[in-house]
């Protein structure tokens, strides 16, 4: 049986058997790492992973007295298999894994983490001489990607290449691929695009069935998948194979760059799971610039771009960059390249030639602002007003990048008073937003789409009924120099309008309104039916505090479900509520909603009304409610054990998604803590079938039904084989906690409640 093997620059550290257990291990950590989103802005639930990883770990045999010499640079050291033999060592996130475990132990010092895939091949060293920068966004992709900036950035960063030996192949087929590095037979590929998982999502295709790759153009030039074996095969055409390929990609890090290695090549990088678009270019822009200078060395480089992104660690917290070496880095390290911060360091960088720069700022009466900054604008192509309300930008993208010319002996190191100018234009009115940037040249990029805060307050904008054509005006502008101005035509949709797809559903919390009077008059009826079904006078609403601590298992929390069942027969006994279909929208993957006073004085409501009043009258009594979404339908449920809710929170479980044979667990990264997508639906079952969290079905609202057989229909959607009609399930508690998703501003009147 084959072992990973960990080690520093010092000695060995310890071995880890590849099998079952270890297989186990990468299976459930994976899991946790792609659900990064649920607690890693939690100080106290990060403390809770630690202290259950290391206990994993112990159970690999890798105990305290190992983590405490694990420090500095780490390698990983693991084996090569032409049939993926020992998957679990290429798909573990080794970085968060080590990283978190070691931290109580390791104070100050740094730890950096690389991985050795061990081929066998001898090792050859080379001098670089032809890059080839692939650029893969072929068909409907292209227009969700400009590759301009990285292209400069990749060339900029390797400018000890001749531009005679630099090569550029945009959109190429597998065909065409092969062909050009056989023939270039590259030493450095950078490959840039979409890799299957967030192409599949951009092309609005079913993710089912997915595997690690890469999207080639097809010989009509469309969008095509290929698998991480296929394109690894590709890039090693050439004679001799590359020394290095950069994956600037999501899910690179576990298949796309190990299997380049095993094709031929001497290293890779790649990301584990997700990736940070600013933190990618910057880290890559130095790394490039910093394997120039130090004279190849990859190490050195490696440890130059960890270091440049250290501000924007917490934005890839759980996921990372990963280093792929066919060769061992951590032998003889440090008298190679001396010491830093890591214990190892980037020493044998070339010193410059150059005498020290003076500082300047720009003068706009000498330089061109567009000589020195590069502007990418892209608006979201639907603007909904739940998600300004929730903060989100007008912007998909509104990003600026500096281009400083280091070879002048004035080097120019601040732009000041840039302005920015955004306005959206609703009917008469404009809604503006101004602002005066300062740049730092050594800054690079500057995301400012998350700055653009526009007013919501105006009468008109809440008051549009239908969806409307508007614009948005752009104006960055540096003295009497335009930078960017242009007019976009934007869609602005009403204020009751929910937009269905992935990157909206999670601000349907926005239409739960527990300040609704008739969520108010509801459970002033169902203190009656509560105070019946307890036998007391006095019964209240207490959430939570009526937990018997004399019952055992759940029963303890039978008073949670009481207070759901009254709020159920006010609902059911107290309105005449029938189902209807949703109002015209106009637009696709959208549905207008109704506020829970229009379900209620109107009587009538959409599945997505209804668990809407359901969801708001649970939230007023302090019953953390859940809203299940499957693919066409919308119903309610609430956690009955307040515990299990802090677990699920945690990811404290053993019930995961099924893999496939080699291991691969697709990917299910959320942007927000509240929404767990499809792949989580084996834990949520798990919790449904334990009674700790309970379905509601609340159409059963419209047929009569009483609240034990809706509870019964409610978990029908959890039987076996529901898995693919399952689209995600929203956390109430999570979307509002730390200034989350807060209710909209709609206005209620009497004709609502009835």
């Amino acid at each position: 049986m084959s072992n990973v093997v960990l080690r520093t620059s010092d000695s060995e550290v310890c071995r880890i058997r590849c099998g079952p257990p270890l297989q186990a291990f990468a299976m459930r950590w994976n899991y946790v790492v792609r659900q990064r989103h649920r607690w890693a802005d939690d100080p106290a639930a990060r403390q809770r992973q630690t202290l259950r990883l290391q206990r994993d770990l112990r159970g690999l045999g890798v105990t305290a007295k190992h983590l405490r010499r694990l420090k500095g640079i780490v390698e990983v050291s693991v084996p090569d298999s032409p049939l993926d033999e020992f998957w679990e060592a290429r798909i573990l996130p080794w970085e968060y894994v080590l990283a978190a475990a070691t931290k109580p132990h390791r104070v100050e010092q740094d730890i950096l983490v690389v991985r050795h895939l061990k081929t066998g091949r001898r090792k050859r060293k080379r001098t670089p001489k032809r890059l080839v920068v692939i650029e893969t966004a072929p068909g409907e992709l292209a227009r969700h990607f400009n590759f301009s900036a990285q292209r400069q950035l990749v060339t900029g960063g390797l400018r000890a290449l001749s531009a005679e030996t630099t090569g550029v192949l945009e959109n190429p087929t597998e065909r065409q691929l092969g062909e050009e590095i056989e023939a270039v037979s590259p030493d450095i590929v950078h490959v840039t695009g979409f890799d299957n998982r967030s192409g599949r999502e951009r092309l609005g295709g079913n993710l089912s069935g997915l595997r690690d790759g890469l999207y080639l153009a097809d010989p009509s030039a469309e969008a095509k998948e290929y698998r991480a074996e296929v394109i690894a095969r590709l890039l090693n055409r050439g004679s001799p194979n590359p020394l290095l390929v950069g994956f600037h990609c999501w899910d690179s890090a576990a298949r796309l760059a190990p299997m380049t290695i095993h094709a031929g090549a001497r290293s890779a990088i790649g990301f584990q799971h997700t990736f940070d678009e600013a933190v990618a270019e910057i880290f890559f822009l130095h790394f490039y610039r910093a394997y120039a200078d130090s004279q190849w060395n990859l190490l050195a480089a490696f440890c130059s771009g960890w270091e440049s992104i250290a501000a924007y660690r917490p934005r890839i917290r759980g996921s990372s960059i990963v280093l792929w070496s066919a060769d061992s880095l951590v032998s003889n390290a440090t008298s190679e390249i001396g010491q830093n911060g890591f214990g190892i360091g980037a020493t044998t960088l070339r010193p410059s030639t150059r005498p020290p720069a003076v500082s300047r700022s720009a003068d706009p009466q000498r330089v061109h602002i567009r000589d020195l900054v590069q502007v990418s604008v892209r608006p979201n192509h639907q603007i909904n007003y739940s998600s300004l309300h929730n903060g989100q930008s007008v912007f998909e993208q509104l990003t600026l990048r500096l281009h400083p010319n280091p070879s002048e002996p004035e080097a120019i190191t601040q732009i000041n008073d840039l302005e920015l100018e955004v306005q959206l234009h609703v009917g008469v009115d404009s809604y503006p937003f101004r602002s005066r940037l300062n740049l730092d040249m050594d800054a690079y990029r500057y995301d400012l789409a998350d700055r653009v805060t526009l007013p919501l307050t105006g009468e008109l904008f809440r008051a549009i009924n239908e969806r409307i054509q508007t614009s948005l005006f752009v104006d960055l502008r540096w003295h009497d120099q335009v930078l960017y101005r242009h007019t976009h035509s934007v869609w602005l949709a009403p204020i009751d309008q929910w937009t269905l797809d992935d990157s909206q559903i999670g601000w349907l919390p926005s239409f739960v309104q527990p300040r609704d009077p008739a969520v108010a008059r509801t459970i002033d009826v169902a203190q009656g039916y509560l105070q019946c079904l307890k036998d007391q006078v006095g019964a209240g609403f207490d959430g939570y505090q009526s937990y018997d601590g004399f019952a055992s298992g759940l029963a303890c929390w039978d008073g949670v479900d009481r207070q759901v069942r009254s709020i159920w027969a006010a609902l059911l006994l107290s309105n005449k509520l029938r189902y209807i279909n949703p109002p015209p929208s106009y637009a696709d993957f959208t549905q207008r909603l109704r506020t829970p006073g229009e379900t209620i004085g109107g009587g009538f409501g959409t599945c997505v009304d209804l668990a809407i009043v359901m969801a708001s009258c649970l939230e007023w009594i302090e019953v953390h409610p859940v809203l299940f979404l499957l693919h066409g339908h919308v119903f309610v449920g609430y956690w009955k054990d307040f515990h299990a809710h802090q677990r699920f929170l945690d990811v404290a479980t053993e019930d995961l998604p099924a893999r496939t044979p080699d291991g691969e667990m697709p990917r299910d990264d959320a942007s927000q803590r509240w929404v767990s997508g499809p792949k989580t639906y084996a834990e949520i079952k798990g919790f449904v079938d334990r009674g700790e969290l309970v379905p509601i079905e609340t159409v059963a609202l419209t047929r009569g039904k009483g609240f034990a057989a809706a509870i019964d229909e409610g978990r029908e959607h959890f039987y076996k084989k529901r898995s693919r009609a399952f689209r995600a399930m929203i956390d109430l508690v999570s979307a509002r906690a730390e200034d989350g998703v807060t209710p909209l501003p709609l206005r209620f009147s009497e004709s609502h409640v009835g």
